[in-house]
């Protein structure tokens, strides 16, 4: 498999939208037309040392943010366009928005910029050995990991699922007891503006096995479970509050105990999938590599036999 670079992504691009130091690029596969959005925020270092593999490297966790926002907003119908302003938010609360004046990026910047988003969501990708480039994870069905499918089987789109949706978010958010300025602004990314501001949902009362079991009847209730997984894990840990949380969900959406089995390994194995684009295009899958995604795996409540058999399925889809 190749791996990405500014060369090989740009027959990608679609579309390109610079606002300060942020890149907003959307992605179209050249076979079946699929266009996937995407998005960084180039920190500010002009060293040959500060180019894009060491930027993501030192920020795998804001990486993997990145991966299962964009997951949320695919599901939930959130568009690029309307992004831009917490794009801005998110970077100033990671001391990446430089407020001085020179905001501006140099060419090798802005490439640099793009092929670190398309890093945040190369797992919808992959490698086709005979067009020598990219296409879209749909266009290969292989390639897609159990989260992707079933996000893509059952999208949320009913206005009260997501109203649902997105008051989990905030609780799993606030499981602590409390909202921090970054996780508000990384919920203003993925909760769309139709359901109201993040602080006003986490003053709404907890979500109450009523209102859970509301919700659509099917699949779709997988897909709100599984991303509320996914969301818990994004810290790369599982903290007790999470987890009372998600067991209350599960009940309330009345998921049979092997189906909440399914949800959860799906999330985790998708955190996984993340970690592994990324530590693989930085240094190749080596001793070093493994040892990283095995204590990821243990930090995310994940049983090592199953982080193996989420590394080898992730080396089949990276062989095509």
């Amino acid at each position: 498999m190749s791996v990405p670079s500014f060369e090989n992504v740009h027959p990608l691009i679609q579309h390109i939208d610079v606002r300060g130091r942020t890149v907003q690029v959307r992605f179209a596969c050249p076979t079946s037309g699929e266009t996937i959005d995407a998005r960084h925020t180039v920190p500010r270092d002009n060293s040959v040392g500060g180019r894009v593999t060491g930027q993501v490297k030192r920020n795998l966790m804001w990486s993997l943010q990145s991966a299962v926002a964009s997951a949320i907003r695919s599901t939930m119908g959130h568009n690029l366009a309307g992004r831009v302003a917490s794009d801005v938010a998110r970077s100033a609360m990671t001391g990446l928005h430089q407020q001085a004046s020179g905001q501006t990026l140099s060419s090798r910047e802005q490439n640099d910029g793009i092929v670190a988003a398309f890093l945040t969501v190369q797992a919808r990708f992959v490698w086709d050995p005979q067009r020598q480039g990219w296409i879209s994870a749909n266009a290969a069905q292989e390639a897609m990991s159990d989260f992707e499918r079933m996000l893509a089987a059952a999208p949320i789109a009913h206005p009260y699922d997501r109203h649902i949706m997105a008051r989990m978010l905030v609780e799993i958010a606030r499981g602590d007891g409390r909202l921090s300025s970054e996780e508000s602004s990384w919920l203003t990314e993925v909760i769309t503006p139709d359901q109201g501001g993040v602080h006003d949902i986490a003053s709404r009362p907890p979500l109450t096995a009523a209102e859970l079991g509301s919700t659509s009847q099917g699949p779709v209730r997988e897909s709100l479970l599984v991303l509320a997984w996914a969301m818990a894990l994004v810290d790369e840990e599982m903290a007790a509050a999470e987890k009372v949380l998600l067991d209350h969900f599960a009940a309330g959406l009345r998921m049979p105990a092997a189906r909440v089995t399914v949800c959860r390994k799906a999330a985790q194995t998708y955190i996984l999938d993340q970690a592994m684009d990324r530590m693989f295009a930085w240094g190749g899958h080596d001793e070093y590599a493994r040892a990283q995604l095995y204590g990821l795996a243990e930090r995310i409540g994940m049983p090592v036999a199953e982080a193996q058999e989420a590394e080898a399925r992730h080396l089949r889809r990276r062989a095509r």
